[in-house]
């Protein structure tokens, strides 16, 4: 789903793009034998996520605020009790060290070569940690390409506006000269609310939720929305 023709006239090619960085940037697959190791089926990934992303969302809604590491723990006892095994701080532990560990999604180093090809700066903004994503980044060969960035600056945790506004402060630009890319239809809506652009790699062929505002382009990868961003009008002036 793309927002139709008339939704985009007026609208130019971002100034610079923002990444998120979990899911979208990074292959979480990796983190399923830390599951299985502790005795929990693969889908336990799925639901820890998830568990995760829903903490993180009620303490922003509420003006509160969690970092990656407690908001991970919470999340894995949960998933651990629900399948009726105890937690423990080496679980953890394991889960974390093994999360720092893992690859970025084939996609994404030829995606943020042909934005810096264009000359559109780039972002990562996570609602994790900077210094891990920033370790990530340089692991994969790509830290050169990219400015990383978290919500710990703004004390809260995306898609609450002050998150994204955070970043266009720090950076002095406009809401609107920001795209965000993401493959979370959440953090699309958040940041599109924020007066953000929006750009949606639908790598798993997935139906775009109604109840969220429409992103802006819809790609099936990175490269390609990253070459439907570079499609429209050029704008208005280059950060360099």
């Amino acid at each position: 789903m793309n927002r139709d023709g008339d939704e985009l006239v007026g609208v130019t090619r971002p100034v610079g793009v923002v990444f998120d960085v979990n899911e979208t940037l990074v292959d979480l697959s990796g983190l399923a034998r830390v599951f299985t190791d502790l005795g929990l089926a693969p889908t336990g990934l799925d639901w820890w996520f998830a568990a995760l992303v829903r903490d993180g969302v009620a303490l922003a809604a509420s003006g509160d605020y969690g970092s990656f590491a407690a908001l991970a723990a919470v999340a894995l006892e949960e998933v651990m009790a629900g399948s009726g095994l105890p937690s423990t701080a080496a679980a953890i532990e394991t889960l974390l060290a093994t999360f720092a560990e893992l690859p970025l999604h084939q996609d994404v180093a030829p995606a943020l070569a042909a934005l810096r090809g264009a000359n559109v700066a780039l972002f990562a903004l996570t609602n994790g940690s900077a210094d891990v994503t920033r370790a990530l980044l340089e692991r994969a060969g790509v830290s050169e390409l990219l400015s990383v960035h978290s919500v710990e600056a703004a004390g809260l945790r995306k898609p609450r506006a002050e998150a994204y506004h955070s970043l266009s402060d720090e950076l002095a630009l406009a809401n609107g000269d920001l795209a965000l890319v993401a493959v979370h239809p959440w953090d699309l809506h958040g940041a599109s609310a924020a007066g953000l652009l929006t750009a949606w790699p639908n790598r798993r062929a997935r139906t775009y939720p109604g109840v969220f505002r429409a992103p802006t382009v819809t790609g099936t990868n990175l490269l390609d929305v990253a070459t439907r961003l570079l499609e429209l009008p050029a704008c208005r002036r280059d950060l360099t």
